[in-house]
């Protein structure tokens, strides 16, 4: 009798506690989702259009950051400084850079997995509630912790108690076998056609300030042409079939991670990561 007395409160723990994260994180997206404009006006986001003005730090460069999204797995972005440009192509598992005027080239693990964590970052708490089994909810005291993990890149996003507002999200990524983190800050909350959207960006590379940008212009419900999402083919250099890409002549040799990392940072291209 006692045994069976023990099983039937040990069941109720059970039920009790198991399912309480779960309702956690439904109470708490739903009214992110609220907070942020509604159902409706966020489905918007899923195609859309970013653009920014950059100041990388290093350097004090000066240049634009257009992003363009297509939930869920396509994401360009193109970065133009007064010397030089960068494009960079997520589409599904391919990942892309372009530097310049050279040819289209395979990106390297480490610039994939920072893709993926970009398009992570511009999740809205809907997105995020479609990928709620995904997702894991924790409290570190002054903060709620949203936790998803995609293709092996984890992004955290940092909600104020109060606003139920996103206002910061962090990554850590493997850089030649080492683990280096990256933040983006999120600041001046506006309602820009029924959607609640952050005007200013602050980056961070481990502790360093890489860039603060400012949001110039968005456009939701954006239309993109059937290959926009595909890396371009330049000259002859380079020979793109499918879903893969095979450089015939690449423009310069490969320099090691880390060593591509440091100059990406030290040149301001790593500013938007």
């Amino acid at each position: 009798m006692a045994f069976r007395f023990l099983l039937l409160v040990a069941g109720l723990l059970f039920s009790s506690t198991v399912p309480a994260q779960s309702t956690d994180i439904d109470a708490l997206l739903d009214e992110m989702v609220k907070v942020y404009g509604g159902e409706q006006n966020l489905s918007k986001m899923d195609q859309m259009v970013q653009e920014w003005a950059l100041v990388a730090r290093m350097g004090n460069r000066h240049g634009t950051d257009r992003r363009s999204v297509n939930l869920p797995v396509q994401l360009k972005v193109e970065l133009t400084y007064p010397d030089k440009t960068e494009s960079r192509i997520l589409n599904g598992a391919n990942g892309f850079t372009i530097f310049g005027d050279h040819p289209a080239q395979a990106a390297a693990p480490h610039q994939r997995d920072a893709m993926i964590l970009q398009l992570m970052r511009m999740y809205s708490p809907l997105a995020l509630r479609i990928r709620k089994k995904a997702l894991t909810l924790a409290d570190n005291g002054s903060e709620l912790v949203l936790t998803l993990s995609v293709h092996g890149v984890v992004s955290e996003y940092f909600v104020n108690k109060e606003s139920r507002r996103i206002e910061r999200v962090a990554g850590t990524l493997k850089i030649n076998g080492n683990l280096m983190s990256f933040v983006t800050e999120y600041s001046d909350f506006k309602l820009v056609e029924g959607v609640l959207v952050h005007q200013r960006e602050d980056k961070y590379a481990g502790t360093v300030n890489t860039a603060q940008l400012q949001l110039r212009n968005i456009e939701f419900d954006a239309v993109f042409e059937e290959n926009f999402f595909d890396p371009p083919v330049t000259g002859v250099d380079s020979l793109i079939t499918g879903n893969s890409i095979r450089i015939i002549a690449p423009p310069r040799s490969p320099a090691p991670a880390r060593q591509r990392v440091a100059e990406d940072l030290e040149s301001g291209h790593g500013a938007a990561w």
